[in-house]
């Protein structure tokens, strides 16, 4: 009769070397050659980079006088792998003619977020007017309406 216990070596040798290789091959795609060579064989993609855009607080829904001075806070965020330059503006519209309230620009480390208040003064009676942030690269905005002051309100 012949014996097993050399083909389970045999065996276990295999499955030992087998778990070498993996944990070799997963260090080795941690690091930056191993991002190189993966990403070439299409195995391995840059997460995606994008921007975000959000007020810090809400605006008023109604302005409470003919002219009313209005804290508009917005928080531009950089969700890239690397540091990001934005140009942005604080827009007025009312009746279809735009008003720049303010205007900067500001560098974002990568993974990283700004916070930017800028206090406008708006002066409008009855209708409505619209707050416009905006940024020009990339090309993004965020808006509220704010009603105007009316004698009836």
């Amino acid at each position: 009769m012949l014996s097993a216990a050399p083909h389970r070596r045999t065996r276990w040798r295999g499955m030992g070397a087998l778990i070498a290789v993996v944990a070799v091959a997963a260090g080795i795609s941690q690091t930056t050659a191993g991002h190189a060579a993966l990403r070439k064989a299409g195995l391995f993609e840059e997460p995606t980079s994008y921007t975000s855009l959000a007020f810090l607080q809400s605006l008023p829904e109604q302005l409470a006088s003919k002219r009313a001075n209005i804290d508009i806070s917005f928080m531009i965020h950089n969700a890239g792998t690397t540091p990001r330059d934005y140009q942005w503006s604080v827009l007025l519209v009312r009746k279809g003619r735009t008003h720049r309230m303010a205007a900067g620009a500001l560098r974002v480390a990568s993974r990283d977020g700004a916070a930017i208040t800028r206090f406008a003064e708006i002066s409008c009676t009855g209708g409505r007017v619209r707050i416009v942030v905006n940024l020009a690269r990339p090309a993004e905005s965020i808006d509220a309406w704010t009603a105007c002051w009316s004698p009836r309100s």
